[in-house]
């Protein structure tokens, strides 16, 4: 009778589990040195958002709550409403992993898919988490804007820095790649076999340049192809029909901005 029962205790708490998703499994917050911050991202009103604000926590407890509750397992449809936050979880300012949350629609969105969230699983905290101080900064070189960054990442009330494309490059053009007539290199599925054809071809031409490719979109016939890299390469790119008169085809520097998070207000 004791091991029918163990038996059925096992069945009961292995279907209970079965199919769940805990999306912070991988941290060992225990550790020390992470913090999970909530920052707004655009959308529709919400009460529960307005009341909450911005927050931040690096309590382990709290950060242990957030991994235990947050497990889900009833999927949504992907890209359900925009979203009220995005949640980063973060150690020595920098972003891990984020998280995007829809309050209305009820969709949280991770590294482990898309899955119904009940806003209880927010609302819980409230009053346990605490306030981030944010700063944004617009910097007129290069040079000033990657100094202050490599100083902030030393700061001890930093929570997170977003890692902005200038800390590798200075901008960015695109051009038009067109495909060989008849040939099906264009098409969704092959696009990124061709792009990484493109990227080797780059290299050779200009082979003391760092750069990047990402595919901006396109046609079945075409491919829009953006660079980022910095002015040299621009400078001297002829290797595909390029319309340096276009918006999108001329050099665009990146904005100087940076965005700060900190446990205390920056003087």
């Amino acid at each position: 009778m004791k091991t029918t029962l163990l038996h059925i205790t096992f069945l009961l708490l292995t279907v209970s589990t079965f199919g769940q998703t805990q999306i912070l499994k991988d941290y060992d917050f225990n550790k020390g040195g992470y913090y999970i911050l909530g920052v707004f991202s655009e959308s529709d009103k919400n009460s529960l958002r307005d009341s909450i604000g911005e927050f931040y926590t690096d309590s382990i407890p709290i950060l242990n709550q957030f991994k235990k509750e947050w497990t889900f397992k009833k999927p949504s449809p992907k890209y359900a409403c925009g979203y009220h936050y995005s949640v980063y979880i973060c150690k020595d300012g920098l972003t891990l992993e984020e998280i995007s949350i829809n309050l209305n629609c009820n969709e949280i969105v991770s590294n482990n898919g898309y899955f119904y969230f009940d806003t209880k699983k927010l609302r819980m905290f409230y009053g346990k988490l605490k306030k981030p101080y944010r700063k944004s900064l617009d910097f007129t070189s290069l040079t000033e804007a990657r100094d202050y960054r490599k100083k902030i990442l030393t700061d001890s009330s930093l929570i997170m820095t977003p890692t902005p494309q200038w800390t590798k490059y200075e901008g960015t053009f695109q051009f038009d790649y067109e495909c060989s007539k008849g040939s099906k290199d264009c098409e969704y599925d092959n696009k990124q076999k061709k792009l990484k054809e493109i990227e080797q071809e780059i290299k050779k031409a200009y082979p003391n340049e760092n750069f990047e490719l990402d595919e901006g979109g396109g046609s079945l016939t075409s491919i829009i192809v953006e660079v980022k890299c910095d002015k040299s390469l621009s400078d001297k790119f002829t290797l595909y029909k390029r319309d340096t008169n276009s918006y999108f085809g001329k050099w665009a520097p990146y904005r100087l901005s940076l965005t700060t998070y900190r446990t205390t207000k920056p003087k």
